[in-house]
């Protein structure tokens, strides 16, 4: 019998994700060094807000592709620990190339922020995404018991709280911190079984009505941020309804695509390498000072070309980098196999 074939529309929609994210992270760290955002044309000045609303989708679709899977699949405490040691080798082999090249200030803090990366929320991420991991099985119990109904006043009462309090009374002891927390990727992950469980009438639609729910809520944002900059900088956040919004919009367009890739098939394999990479604290500001050094400043025409081209080759050299590690990986630590392990993914 032939194998099952693994469709790449979630693949590639994986590998996006982190592209987007690469982006947003230069749009951050490395852009506002050459240039001021502010002093641009309003033409650029919308260019450069309508790339950075339509990437900072990136970390909710890892975690709707996660919740997707993981809401059905049998819990495993050996994917948690793959993920954690595959963090923790990446984490350790920067910290030692970066004191070989005497690019580290020698403190113990930096020390232990890369030997124990996880425990000490050296990547945000990871340490939230392990959180969810582990309570995903409970999460899951009530995903199962929930009716439809039921299930719907939830999400309500979690959208309020995660999503639209902010906008009125934003309480720190809720926890919610701009998505940057395991409340947003609770309610998330939700979002998520909800699609998976639920979403027959969704999945109804065109996946071009999708697509266009994406970039006009996203062309939208990015004209009322460019007017007013105060109370709709919270429309920039992870937890922002209308970045929530276009989160599912963009998953469920590739929901609906079918077809087999076997190069982002494999691609997808190594792109958690590239966000452990250039988040690393030692790698992120020189990183992007460095990219930015090489822009024309002086040329606004051609600013934003070279955004998206070097944003795409820091992505490329990254995966390349990651897919070195992950080979040394595969092949050195753990020679007693006869085949490779597999990639890490955040997906069940």
């Amino acid at each position: 019998m032939a194998g099952k074939v693994r469709l790449s529309n979630f693949e590639s929609l994986r590998v996006l994700s982190m592209v987007m994210i690469v982006l947003l992270h230069f749009g951050t760290y490395g852009l506002p060094k050459v240039v001021s955002i502010s002093e641009l044309s309003q033409m650029n000045q919308f260019l450069f807000t309508f790339i950075k609303v339509l990437c900072i989708v990136g970390v909710n679709v890892y975690v709707l592709i996660s919740g997707y899977f993981l809401c059905t699949s049998q819990f495993k405490m050996s994917k948690a620990f793959r993920v954690v040691r595959e963090t923790f080798i990446f984490s350790v082999l920067i910290f030692a190339g970066m004191a070989l090249l005497q690019r580290t200030d020698g403190s113990t803090a930096v020390l232990f922020k890369s030997v124990f990366p996880v425990y000490l929320s050296t990547y945000w991420f990871i340490t939230v995404y392990m959180l969810l991991f582990l309570l995903s099985p409970y999460l899951n119990i009530l995903i199962n018991q929930l009716s439809k109904k039921e299930y719907g006043k939830l999400l309500v009462l979690l959208f309020m709280v995660n999503c639209v309090w902010q906008f009125f009374h934003p309480l720190g002891s809720f926890g919610v911190n701009g998505g940057y927390s395991i409340v947003h990727f609770i309610f998330m992950y939700f979002v998520a079984g909800y699609l998976r469980h639920h979403g027959q009438r969704l999945a109804s639609l065109n996946k071009l009505y999708y697509l266009s729910v994406y970039i006009l809520v996203g062309a939208g944002t990015a004209l009322v941020v460019q007017q007013a900059w105060d109370l709709p900088f919270k429309l920039l956040t992870y937890n922002s309804p209308v970045i929530v919004i276009m989160s599912a919009a963009l998953f469920l367009f590739f929901s609906k695509l079918s077809f087999v890739s076997g190069p982002i098939n494999a691609v997808s394999g190594y792109v958690l390498g590239v966000y452990l990479i250039h988040e690393h604290p030692l790698i992120r500001q020189r990183l992007w000072s460095n990219v930015a050094k090489w822009m024309d400043a002086g040329n606004p025409v051609l600013l934003f070309g070279q955004f998206l081209l070097y944003g795409m080759v820091v992505f490329g050299i990254c995966l390349g980098i990651s897919y070195v590690i992950y080979s040394m990986i595969n092949y050195k630590t753990f020679f007693k196999r006869k085949t490779p392990v597999k990639k890490v993914k955040m997906a069940g």
